[in-house]
């Protein structure tokens, strides 16, 4: 449960709207009323969709979000009001979330199981030139110790604030790393002050149960998709019947 004066905070997560994921609205809903999440950020593979659907009917804030696959590596948007298009070099991405008055969120920046971590030459230009607000220091996957104490050291050398998030992809997921911030308005202007003065929370199981659940879930996805009840989502946020 939240304390006193203070509100929880999981700022990447996805729905069924992503191509890697199963989650309803109604999960997040749950996930809430259990006190496990205050304030959501969905962020899917390449749309606003689901962001704006859970935005459209959660009685909590939700924050409308985007992972978008970049030339250069996965970038995510906060505070998005349209999609951003894949494809694009990093700085461009980046320079759009900005137009947008969004925030710049780099992910799991030293993750090696993710297929599209941002490029190291990349990632050093994004913040070089100050287009980034917020770093990821720990993500809630499965053997992240490394990369997120990597990503932690990196974030304080660089001055950035730095979050913690779930990266939910299946409903057991959601609250389970995030970090607990000062209670007040959630917006693009005062997101980064209250990630300053958060902590983290960790609540994860093992590494060999985060497995075997994404596991199940990426399983149920390609039953669904073979049994045409569901299209097959490309990383390029395209729909495919099969």
């Amino acid at each position: 449960m939240t304390a006193p004066g203070r509100q929880l905070l999981d700022l990447h997560n996805h729905t069924h709207h992503s191509y890697d994921a199963q989650i309803q609205a109604a999960d997040y809903e749950r996930a809430h009323a259990a006190g496990l999440v205050d304030v959501v950020a969905i962020t899917d593979h390449n749309t606003i969709t689901g962001a704006l659907e859970l935005r459209e009917r959660a009685s909590f804030p939700v924050i409308v979000g985007q992972e978008i696959d970049t030339a250069d590596g996965e970038l995510i948007g906060l505070f998005l009001e349209a999609p951003v298009p894949a494809g694009l070099p990093a700085i461009e991405t980046a320079g759009r979330i900005r137009a947008q008055g969004g925030l710049v969120y780099l992910q799991h920046p030293f993750y090696r199981l993710v297929r599209g971590r941002m490029r190291d030459t990349a990632r050093e230009q994004l913040h070089g030139r100050g287009l980034l607000d917020i770093v990821e220091a720990a993500n809630g996957g499965p053997f992240t110790a490394a990369a997120n104490a990597r990503a932690l050291a990196w974030a304080r050398a660089c001055g950035l604030p730095h979050t913690a998030s779930s990266d939910a992809h299946e409903a057991t997921m959601i609250g389970t790393c995030l970090v607990s911030a000062p209670a007040g308005p959630i917006d693009a202007a005062s997101l980064p002050a209250l990630l300053r003065a958060a902590t983290p929370v960790d609540r994860r199981t093992s590494a060999a149960t985060a497995l075997a659940v994404k596991a199940a879930g990426r399983i149920g996805t390609a039953l669904r998709v073979a049994g045409r009840r569901e299209p097959l989502r490309r990383r390029a946020g395209e729909m495919v019947d099969r």
